[in-house]
């Protein structure tokens, strides 16, 4: 579907005048354009130039990341409001008016979902896929899923009579149940449930020469019977319900391991902020999980049935046709991809780039001859596990520390640390125990760790350790030598493969032992003078005004003046209001703001001078990159360009430990500066163009793909 100019609910679409600074009309929400991102991973379910299950890999993927943004950002709002909190955001809206127009778009983005689903099914069934129904089966399926569902599902299955003596169970955020309506032989009603255990595949594939796919709730409907044989079964349904994912801790403690442990359990009583029901479910049974769940209280059930009306009325509920839209990438790896490889993007495998191949693996030496940039997924990020494993063996490495945001337990990252650990080096990892949905698997990998002997640090109180470090010592001669890698996103292998990301190997001395100090910082909480990194939250945002003040200088001065920066996303109002400054003075600015951008481009008077895009592609747009002209026009070997761990949003510069790191290597700046933004600047395949009034137009001029590009061309990524 080619977009020329896509319109958002809850954003205004008619023409913007000139602003007044400081107005509130200079800002866009931060939900609403959250929301709008969302949209533009939906649009790509229905671009045609992607293959047909890679369609549907991005509904996906638009349905998870709209489950998370009301886990996270509907549940804060709704906290505001019951806690009667009215202060409106900077852009002048209270809560209660932001959760109005989030709830609208949200709605309109949950019925163009199951719109694109419709769209997408139907185009599997020509090529010979489909989603059967309980009630649609041959008789050689009916044969296989009676003997499956008794032999290999219904141990696993825990069936519940919801009644006096049976309460309602527990469900997790996500959960999907299958709930029934049941009659006794005296003509009691009862209702029944069947939670959907997370260990058993949501979607099976059922045997014959199509291709045939059955949903579990199905499988479960169809021999829902079998658990309850004294009772008529009159009717079942599913639904999925979504809660409030924050931690929500009344306390803070000085043990954060302690801290998360207990903010986990207080999140297993959290609020239900989401319900969403099959369009076939009885309205009876609506209103009893309704009811049960806390969504709707008694007053409000009353209500509702004097009214006649249906719970869907409801702000927290919400009907699909297919609900649990993101367990579709389940499918689409483990089941249909394989089956059907035209279907989904040709494989791509990662580079090595040439220095390291000549090397033959001795990533020490390529260091010490000259700073080198990794771009992932182009580059493959076995580099690094492979730097790491050699580390931990080399019997003149002494130490290693590391900060974990995001990774796996099973990660060879985590496997080197501890073999390094095991072998008498001192090793640190800082852990951050609050990494967003990461919280348990982090708190199990730090006490397995600890267990082998790497000293775990959990980081500062109230400040989540962001930043992307690895700082390796080693004895070469007669001196102590300091190897850094520092990156743009986590330490995962997984991430590597799906994210572009940047990461920085050099042994330069001034950037090595800032880096010391930022670890100092994070062990002891005494926060060091650096010479070169820029630390949040003491000076980050500090610096990058001062960079923004010196292009504005330079323009006032009849200099060429210039900024590009690529982020996820652009929400802090003291960064947006400096860069207003920029554009009145004359800097010229070029930001590509993958979510969340507060900042309103091309307003007369106020930011004309702002162009700002997103892209949405095949890889998840992640590395931050920060550019400046320096009295020159950009591209130019003259301009400061620098890395980044910080988004430009408050939390990045108030709440976190980041880090803004230069790219002084002449080499390694022609590769950030000329190939990377240059290229993400150009392309216009994945590109989407932030208008005055909010919305995203679609770049159609040309078909300039920059993600296509680095694959053609990945001998560009770390260059020799």
């Amino acid at each position: 579907m080619n977009l020329t100019d896509k319109q958002y609910p809850g954003i205004q679409n008619e023409s913007t005048p000139s602003l007044d600074h400081d107005s509130s009309s200079n800002y866009f929400n931060r939900e609403i354009t959250d929301l709008a991102f969302i949209e533009r991973v939906l649009d790509e379910s229905s671009n045609l130039d992607h293959p047909l299950l890679e369609q549907l890999s991005f509904l996906s993927i638009s349905a998870s990341i709209l489950d998370q943004f009301y886990s996270v950002r509907v549940s804060r709002l709704r906290r505001r409001i019951d806690q009667g909190k009215t202060q409106s955001s900077i852009d002048g809206l209270t809560p209660y008016e932001q959760l109005r127009k989030v709830n609208a778009y949200a709605d309109h983005l949950l019925e163009s979902q199951q719109k694109s689903w419709v769209q997408i099914h139907s185009r599997l069934q020509e090529h010979g896929i489909s989603l059967a129904s309980h009630d649609d089966l041959s008789p050689g399926e009916m044969k296989f899923l009676d003997e499956h569902f008794h032999q290999h599902l219904m141990p696993i299955l825990s069936p519940f009579m919801i009644d006096r003596e049976h309460p309602f169970p527990y469900i997790p955020s996500g959960g999907i149940c299958v709930v029934a309506e049941g009659r006794t032989a005296s003509g009691l009603q009862t209702h029944l449930l069947v939670p959907l255990p997370p260990s058993v595949a949501r979607f099976s594939l059922l045997p014959g020469e199509t291709t045939r796919i059955i949903a579990l709730e199905s499988i479960i409907t169809r021999f829902i019977q079998s658990f309850f044989t004294d009772l008529e079964i009159t009717s079942c349904g599913a639904f999925q319900i979504l809660r409030d994912n924050d931690l929500a801790l009344t306390e803070r403690f000085d043990d954060l391991r302690e801290m998360v442990e207990t903010g986990l359990e207080q999140r297993q009583r959290a609020n239900v902020i989401r319900l969403k029901f099959v369009s076939n479910m009885t309205e009876a049974s609506r209103l009893f999980i309704a009811e049960e769940l806390g969504v709707l209280n008694e007053e409000e059930i009353k209500e509702l049935r004097l009214n006649n009306q249906s719970v869907t009325s409801s702000e927290h509920v919400a009907v699909d046709m297919l609900i649990g839209l993101s367990d579709a990438l389940e499918l689409i790896s483990n089941s249909l991809a394989p089956i059907f490889p035209e279907l989904v993007f040709p494989p791509y495998k990662p580079a090595i780039p040439e220095r390291i191949k000549q090397s033959r693996g001795d990533y020490f030496s390529v260091i010490r001859e000259g700073d080198l940039m990794l771009h992932w997924p182009y580059d493959s990020f076995e580099i690094l596990t492979d730097f790491l494993h050699k580390a931990a063996i080399d019997p003149d490495v002494t130490a290693i520390k590391q900060t974990l945001y995001r990774t796996s337990d099973k990660s060879p990252i985590v496997s080197a640390l501890i073999a390094a650990a095991e072998s008498g080096k001192a090793v640190i990892a800082v852990i951050e125990l609050e990494a967003r949905d990461n919280e348990r698997a982090n708190v199990l990998l730090a006490k397995r760790m600890e267990d082998a002997g790497v000293h775990i640090v959990y980081g500062i109180v109230d400040l989540k350790v962001h930043s992307k470090m690895t700082l390796i010592v080693r004895r070469e001669e007669d001196k102590t030598v300091l190897y850094t890698h520092l990156g743009t996103g986590n330490y995962h292998p997984g991430n590597a493969k799906v994210y572009t990301d940047l990461a920085y190997f050099s042994c330069d001395e001034t950037l090595s032992s800032d880096t010391n100090k930022v670890f100092n910082y994070l062990t002891s909480g005494s926060f060091p003078s650096c010479s070169a990194l820029s630390v949040a939250p003491k000076n980050l945002r500090r610096d990058l005004i001062a960079h923004i003040e010196e292009e504005i200088k330079n323009a006032e001065q009849g200099m060429p003046a210039a900024i590009w920066a690529k982020l996820n996303a652009l929400t802090d109002p003291a960064i947006i209001d400096k860069l207003y400054s920029a554009s009145q003075a004359g800097v010229t600015i070029e930001l590509i703001v993958r979510r969340q951008c507060r900042l309103k481009p091309g307003v007369t008077g106020l930011s004309e001078n702002i162009r700002v895009k997103s892209i949405v592609g095949r890889y998840l747009e992640h590395s931050r990159i920060y550019c400046f002209g320096n009295g020159h026009a950009l591209p130019h070997s003259g301009a400061k360009v620098f890395i980044s761990s910080a988004d430009w949003m408050e939390r990045n510069f108030d709440d976190r430990v980041e880090i803004m790191i230069p790219v002084v290597d002449p080499v390694v700046h022609q590769q950030v500066l000329d190939d990377i933004m240059c290229k993400n600047i150009e392309d216009t395949d994945q590109s989407w163009i932030l208008t005055p009034t909010g919305t995203y137009q679609r770049e159609l001029a040309g078909k300039f793909s920059v993600q296509n590009w680095f694959m053609d061309n990945h001998t560009r990524s770390g260059k020799s």
